[in-house]
């Protein structure tokens, strides 16, 4: 046998290293306890095996961890992607990464921790103290002491109970750190790894040209500079998180991907931050911030690595550190860009059919892939190959997002606005109002930055029973766009600022889903501001800003009805694009109304008219009249005829506690 250990038939990677390390450790305790060696062999046979395994991977006898670690160091050479390799450059010292490698021994083979301290499953720091305090030549306890703790404070090791006193400490690590310093992948709740190998590159990123310029840049920007804090914002469901695959794969690292939850829990980030440093990975982090919170992102442990965010639009973000940060932002997509996710969600569709879903749904980019593919589902379904607009629309109105449903209700048009009547004016502003919003993204090009947002705001203003929501449901069905009605009772919170909190959750998935979102109601948020007298007043008023500056800046179709016109704040009718009044309807419209809801009936025109002349009822008190009508028939199977349209009038009469005014022959029924 030769006289130098040699390790260079061995294939250089992550297990092997770590392999080699740990038989530096078992080479360690044998020379510690080598004056009982038969002993100890007698009372620990499994150290046999280890002795042969070390002269066999040495090839040779005198071996000593001196000598071992020399070797492995003279193997590993100029190799720097190896975990225990980045710990050193980290900063950890060769007494941490020996002492870390004692823990996770035990890891490996139990049966080494009666070894090193009898009685214990665990080693105590007065243990590892006893065994490494003579570590480089000189015995300074206090070293092993400090290392420990310096392991603990990166989470790469963790004290089992701290309640007893410190030399009885008993140490583990991580099982998340260990896999991973074995090259595996870690897995801890909140983390999600992804190898280089998965990530999309930054030639597959679909973004304008000019964002696509700022992208290229923005590697070597991280790679020159490591310390730099990457913040991608924008809606969600945007490419955000494509964005940070990209930017990984093209610096040639991994990604571990974290959840704000593990940002809150100090001993995950800290081990969040560790594995990341092991890996060689990116360390990403998905924030979701609403108006006025701000994040903060606690120091690591180890050296910087590189670390980068997404968020939307609102919130703040501070490192405690001092971090340096760099922000750009992914708008959302305008129709070139949304026409290349459409042709890349479904190359079967021609140009001229990607064209038309991209001007059809102003959906963020993840949302259009989404939707492509549950309209490939609900094409095959239907027998066909090629997906039609009818079946993106299907698929649309299943991304629901929590943000919305939480604080609203989808309201279904079904074919109802048949029942619309409305006079010319508002008729003619309602088609506007559609024209609107078909070319919303169009007509903001022409409007220059100042206009704001692409999107449109309309109010809807007129008295009870006039087709305010029907009006906002035939809407929807003409854009072949779902509507959502905010829920006051949700959205109105008595905590303060969580008012806003829910009504911005509730914009931002709208403007994503391509969603018209109806506040019914809506002089109830939108009052006119009042002189501040209380701290009630000051709340109330803070709200009435809140949504002013939010209701400027959103992009989706928002539509408000109010009965009562002149309780809104001036500065809410200002940001109107459309204003669209709902007047009590003449004699014309109640004919008609009444008419349509009747439908098949044997009631005699004349009393139609005389109804629609005499009585000036409002939509709804028509439709009122019309159904009790058709339940009186139902229940006494015939069809609707005079009688049960007399008897239904008078009855929705005295409801109202009003008088009745058709001729007294006609209203004595009933």
């Amino acid at each position: 046998m030769s006289g130098a250990i040699d390790f260079a038939g061995l294939h250089k990677d992550a297990a092997t290293h770590l392999r080699l390390a740990l038989m530096g450790i078992v080479a360690h305790l044998l020379n510690r306890f080598a004056e009982a060696d038969e002993e100890l062999c007698a009372n620990f046979p499994f150290l046999r095996e280890y002795q042969e395994e070390l002269v066999q991977v040495a090839d040779c006898q005198d071996i000593d961890h001196t000598s071992w670690h020399r070797a492995l160091t003279e193997w590993v050479g100029d190799t720097r992607d190896l975990p225990l390799v980045r710990l050193r450059e980290a900063g950890l010292g060769s007494l941490a990464i020996d002492l870390l490698l004692t823990l996770g021994l035990i890891e490996e083979d139990p049966r080494f921790a009666a070894l090193i301290d009898p009685g214990r499953s665990r080693p105590t720091l007065g243990a590892l103290i006893a065994l490494w305090r003579k570590h480089g030549g000189e015995d300074r306890a206090e070293h092993v002491r400090l290392a420990m703790l310096g392991l603990a404070d990166a989470g790469l090791a963790r004290v089992l109970d701290n309640r007893v006193s410190r030399l009885d400490w008993e140490f583990v690590v991580p099982p998340p750190i260990w896999d991973a310093l074995g090259g595996g992948a870690p897995v801890l709740e909140g983390l999600r790894f992804a190898p280089v190998g998965n990530l999309p590159t930054l030639a597959s990123f679909i973004a304008s040209e000019e964002l696509r310029a700022r992208v290229q840049a923005l590697p070597k920007l991280i790679a020159r500079e490591d310390s730099i804090v990457l913040c991608i914002r924008g809606p969600s469901n945007n490419g955000r998180r494509t964005l940070v695959g990209c930017i990984a794969n093209a610096l040639g690292r991994p990604l571990l991907a974290s959840a704000q939850s593990v940002l809150q829990d100090r001993e995950k980030w800290r081990m969040a931050g560790t594995l990341a440093r092991i890996c060689g990975a990116v360390l990403s982090v998905e924030l979701v911030l609403s108006p006025g919170e701000t994040a903060e992102l606690p120091s690591l442990p180890l050296a910087p690595v590189p670390l980068m965010l997404t968020a939307g639009r609102t919130g703040g973000i501070r490192t405690s550190d001092g971090r340096p940060q760099t922000t750009i932002i992914l708008p959302a997509p305008d129709v070139e860009v949304r026409s290349r996710h459409w042709h890349k969600a479904d190359p079967s569709q021609s140009t001229g059919g990607v064209r038309q879903l991209a001007s059809a749904f102003q959906l963020t980019s993840g949302n259009i892939y989404r939707a492509a593919r549950a309209a490939l589902a609900h094409a095959a379904l239907e027998g066909r190959a090629v997906v039609e607009t009818a079946d993106v629309r299907a698929a649309a109105r299943s991304l629901y997002d929590a943000r919305l449903e939480t604080v609203a209700a989808p309201v279904e048009c079904g074919e109802a606005t048949e029942f619309l009547v409305l006079d010319e004016f508002a008729h003619t502003e309602l088609n506007a109002l559609a024209a609107r919003c078909r070319h919303r993204e169009t007509l903001a090009r022409y409007s220059g930055p100042a206009a704001g947002a692409v999107g449109v705001r309309a109010l809807f203003a007129g008295p009870s029973g006039t087709g305010k929501t029907l009006a906002a449901r035939r809407l929807a069905q003409d854009l072949g766009k779902d509507i959502w009605r905010i829920d006051l009772a949700a959205a109105v919170s008595k905590y303060i600022g969580e008012t806003e909190k829910s009504l911005d959750r509730a914009f931002s998935a709208a403007e994503e889903l391509d969603a018209i979102l109806l506040l019914d109601e809506g002089d109830a948020l939108m009052a006119r501001r009042t002189d501040v007298g209380s701290a009630n007043d000051r709340y109330a008023n803070l709200e009435t800003n809140f949504l002013l500056q939010r209701i400027e800046s959103f992009g989706g179709i928002l539509l408000v009805t109010t009965n009562a016109p002149d309780r809104i704040d001036k500065a809410f009718a200002r940001r109107m694009d459309v204003v669209v009044n709902f007047r009590a309807p003449d004699e014309l419209c109640r004919y008609e109304i009444l008419d349509r809801h009747l439908g098949e009936h044997r009631a005699s025109d004349e009393l139609v008219q005389e109804i629609a002349v005499r009585c000036s009822l409002s939509g709804g008190l028509l439709r009122n009249i019309a159904l009790h009508a058709r339940l009186l028939a139902l229940d006494r199977g015939v069809p609707i005829g005079d009688a049960e349209l007399r008897s239904a009038l008078v009855r929705e009469y005295r409801k109202i506690d009003a008088h009745c005014p058709l001729k007294p022959a006609l209203a004595a029924v009933g």
